[in-house]
């Protein structure tokens, strides 16, 4: 028997594997964390992939735009980028005053004053101006036309109306856009709520009941419905340049990519692969999983990404023991009144008439109690588990004998102490 421990909360759990039973351990791989990172911008800055470097696009006396991510994605610390590119822009003979940042909301809620200045940093909440997109106001929005998946192009007009805009992100794996960061500052950030609900749809076949399309998925690019369209309709629009940070599970700053905002975005996905994808030569019978403690497993809307990175390691049918405390409840608000619909197929037909993120990610769970065994340990109450789908626990040890009494005397296991963050590659 061998121990090996996973984060729970602020806290840590141990269980006793039979080295035997045991298939993968699978971890993020290291990569060592920039040390100086208004160094490693200004390189980016300066050698950006698939564009010229911004002082032969920008010129003094025109308007520039930067598009940042909202506060649900702080923790790609935008505030420690941001001031070295608006920094840079000041050098090229770029004002304060010709500089505008607008924040990528989505479908969120509007930021307060003091999550606008947590975004942009003391410094550049004071120097610049900073505007919330509002995809429900269509005063805000241009409409550009239609792409070929029939999305209609509804746009923030300040993005339409700058002579020069700047993408800012983080990228990471994405459960059905194939990975954040890219376009995906533009749509949905920047989109109105028609483009985004029509975009977000193509997670799904057309057609009543026809389930999810397999191909709008965690890592994949090409042939991903939703993502090609959110390239099309970026490119449409057509910024004029991309800033987007790389970061390891800690939180640190391993890569910064610039230039087009779809080569060099390429370039980051690639190093998302090298670090967060494992590859694997067999599925599970049984895979015992972190979110990777707190902040990930703070709710479980958050949690949800563990599970559907679980999918890619084990069987159909297989059992998924989840460790997330989920201290904060379920999260978003709406995430439970989704599971009013007692099938996915009641689920999907509602999120065609209304597509909504937490929506989904209700889904993806309701997907996952479907054809997985999933044995939650966390903090929420029993029925509100048992709701959703899973089998609530409240000890490791009764979780582990759970499991063992579903797969049997030998399972073969899978361990993802970090599970929020690698993603299972079979090959």
């Amino acid at each position: 028997m061998s121990e090996y421990s996973f984060k729970y909360g602020s806290t840590l759990c141990n269980f006793e594997i039979q080295s035997e039973d045991l298939l993968h351990i699978l971890k993020p791989r290291y990569a060592d964390p920039i040390t100086d990172v208004q160094k490693k911008c200004i390189e980016a800055l300066m050698n950006p992939i698939g564009t010229p470097p911004l002082e032969r696009i920008i010129n003094p006396g025109e308007n520039v735009l930067l598009i940042v991510s909202d506060i649900t994605r702080a923790w790609i610390r935008t505030n420690q980028f941001l001031i070295h590119i608006i920094n840079y822009l000041n050098d090229l003979g770029i004002s304060d005053q010709d500089i505008s940042v607008l924040i990528a909301l989505g479908t969120h809620r509007p930021s307060t004053e003091e999550e606008k200045q947590l975004i942009v940093g003391d410094e550049i909440y004071n120097r610049i101006a900073v505007y919330d997109h509002d995809c429900f106001d269509p005063e805000q929005l241009s409409y550009l036309g239609t792409s070929s998946a029939g999305t209609p192009i509804y746009i923030h007009k300040k993005v339409v109306a700058a002579d020069r805009v700047i993408l800012t992100g983080g990228i990471v794996f994405h459960l059905f856009a194939g990975f954040g960061g890219g376009a995906k500052g533009m749509v949905p950030g920047v989109a109105g709520l028609d483009t985004i609900q029509h975009n977000h749809r193509l997670t799904f076949y057309e057609g009543e009941s026809a389930g999810l399309n397999p191909d709008a998925c965690s890592n994949k690019i090409e042939g991903n419905p939703m993502r090609q369209d959110i390239t099309e309709i970026c490119r449409k629009v057509n910024p004029d340049f991309l800033f987007n940070a790389v970061l390891d599970a800690e939180g640190n700053f391993i890569e910064f990519v610039a230039g087009d905002f779809e080569t060099a975005w390429l370039k980051g996905c690639n190093i998302i692969r090298q670090l967060y994808g494992v590859e694997v030569q067999q599925k599970a019978d049984l895979i015992i999983a972190s979110a990777g403690g707190y902040p990930k497993d703070i709710n479980l809307y958050q949690s949800v990404k563990t599970m559907d990175n679980c999918i890619f390691g084990g069987k159909e049918d297989s059992v998924i023991l989840l460790l997330a405390e989920c201290r904060d409840g379920l999260g978003a608000d709406e995430f439970l009144q989704w599971f009013q619909y007692d099938t996915l197929e009641k689920m999907e037909a509602a999120l065609k008439q209304n597509f909504t993120v937490p929506g989904y990610a209700a889904y993806k769970a309701a997907y996952v109690a479907k054809y997985r065994k999933l044995i939650l340990v966390s903090a929420l109450e029993e029925k509100v588990v048992k709701k959703l789908g899973f089998i609530p626990v409240k000890s490791p040890e009764e979780a582990l004998s759970l499991a063992y009494s579903l797969t049997g005397e030998h399972p073969k296991i899978t361990l993802m102490p970090y599970g929020a963050n690698t993603l299972p590659i079979l090959i």
